[in-house]
């Protein structure tokens, strides 16, 4: 049975007053939080500014990787919650949450090779989404011993979203769910949407005027061109249902076969055809059908069986660089199509692009130092990045090591070569720090992480040992524990 909004107003401000804990909101942009923001705001807005005594927070986490049209929503909407809620003398906080630059999707991608996320390895939902939002939670709860987090989740949406909603349960207070995730413990959740169908929620936020000044018909238009009624939740634990299943996700996602909700974007309104760039990316450069472009070696060097086969790790070096060249000059395109309200969208940052950098020079000892170079080809202009040390070698003396690597072992050249570039690598870093007590242990990985001239070697090492365990490939960067799909 739906909740009137009446008796839903009452009760955020019976909730509201009953104490001093700070409340959470999770916003998405999407129709669901945004009416779970509008009923809470509506709520606090009727109490006196004498009872408007402790802070509502609304976060929303932006993956960097979202959607574009929904990245630049959420933004706008809110920077309009933060000068609204001045205006109207209200204790609300909007929150931008970004993941940190270790975790972002292509610093692992890109960077460290992580392969495009599958069902056996989902690693982007915990760095992109949830350590962003439950660092936040975490800290506010913790200083103010307890807190409450308002979600825009419904019953009746999916059978799975049902059953996350089922854990929500064993309530010490009216309404107040407890949290699973044990470091959220002394997180209360609270779903004032909960009963209300997608057509109520639709009918309320239309027909009630945003508080923070949007135009919620605007959402409307944005949801009408795509197929499923859903939308990308915020995300607090691993629980929460993925933005693979939902209309707006992140546009990278190949949990999904296809971006549906993109592709309709760019067919139903030519306004925003300049997405089509970004689709065709997504579409011809991120699959999990990548086992040909992969090392047959783990980071650290470690090799695995599956099904009398190797699991292939990271991304080799040239798939990686064809990424990274394919992405700027997306960019590129749809930078140059200038189009209107869309100025700020950023596929790589500046930063990111420094952080794949550093990785591929210095943790991987690609002393190439590609990214300046694939920059220059696509911008046709110096990159403008941080400096790193420069290596005593130049292009003219890598190309001479190729040759004679080439000489020696034909059938291994090109692992030779890695080997020995690895390692001149080491050696240089050793020789620009102070700190040269992890030296030889950088040695030995260079030395561990090319092992086997060939896969083919490779493969026979590790038919012949099959008593490898499990727990002997613990603690690769890839983990061994999740076995990746071919």
């Amino acid at each position: 049975m739906t909740t009137p909004v009446d008796v839903i107003i009452q009760e955020i401000q019976e909730l509201y007053l009953s104490d001093s804990i700070p409340w959470i909101i999770g916003y998405s942009g999407g129709k669901d939080s945004t009416a779970s923001l509008q009923l809470v705001w509506n709520a606090i807005a009727k109490l006196t500014i004498e009872q408007r005594n402790k802070d509502v927070h609304v976060i929303s986490t932006d993956t960097l990787v979202e959607n574009p049209v929904i990245a630049v929503w959420v933004q706008n909407s809110l920077e309009s919650i933060r000068i609204a809620a001045r205006e109207q003398n209200l204790p609300i906080k909007a929150h931008r949450l970004v993941p940190s630059l270790q975790n972002r999707f292509w610093v692992n991608l890109i960077g460290k090779g992580y392969p495009a996320p599958r069902n056996r390895f989902r690693w982007c939902t915990d760095r992109l989404k949830i350590s962003a939002s439950t660092q936040f939670i975490q800290e506010l709860s913790e200083a103010n011993n307890e807190a409450i987090l308002v979600l825009g989740q419904r019953r009746g949406e999916s059978q799975s979203r049902d059953k996350v909603m089922d854990h929500y349960s064993g309530s010490t207070r009216d309404r107040l769910s407890r949290n699973k995730d044990p470091k959220l413990s002394r997180v209360w959740v609270y779903l004032p949407v909960e009963t209300w169908t997608s057509d109520d929620v639709w009918e309320y936020i239309i027909t009630e005027p945003n508080p923070w000044g949007v135009d919620n018909q605007e959402l409307f238009n944005i949801y009408r061109g795509a197929t499923p009624d859903a939308e990308c939740p915020i995300v607090v634990d691993s629980s929460t249902p993925s933005c693979g299943d939902s209309r707006f996700g992140c546009y990278v996602c190949t949990m999904v076969s296809q971006d549906k909700s993109m592709q309709a974007m760019v067919q139903n309104d030519e306004q925003k055809a300049w997405m089509q760039p970004i689709l065709d990316f997504r579409n011809n450069y991120l699959a999990i059908k990548d086992r040909d472009v992969r090392d047959f070696q783990r980071m650290n060097g470690r090799i695995k069986l599956m099904n009398q086969e190797l699991i292939h790790g990271p991304y080799l070096q040239e798939q990686r660089a064809k990424l990274l060249k394919e992405l700027l000059r997306t960019q590129k395109v749809v930078k140059e199509a200038k189009v209107s309200d869309y100025g700020r969208i950023e596929l790589i940052s500046l930063e990111e692009l420094d952080e794949i950098r550093r990785i591929w020079v210095e943790d991987k000892g690609e002393i190439e130092d590609l990214v300046p170079k694939i920059y220059q080809e696509i911008f046709n202009k110096p990159y403008p990045g941080k400096t790193l040390e420069p290596v005593p070698l130049e292009p003219d003396d890598l190309q001479l090591l190729k040759e004679v690597a080439n000489e020696l072992d034909p059938e291994a050249a090109d692992r030779l070569y890695r080997l020995t570039r690895s390692l001149l690598s080491v050696q240089f870093q050793s020789m620009q720090s102070q700190k040269r007590s992890k030296h030889l242990d950088r040695l030995e990985e260079v030395l561990t992480a090319n092992a086997f001239r060939t896969e083919e070697e490779a493969l026979a090492f590790a038919l012949a040992t099959e008593t490898m365990s499990i727990e002997e490939t613990i603690g690769d960067d890839i983990p061994d524990a999740i076995e990746l799909e071919e």
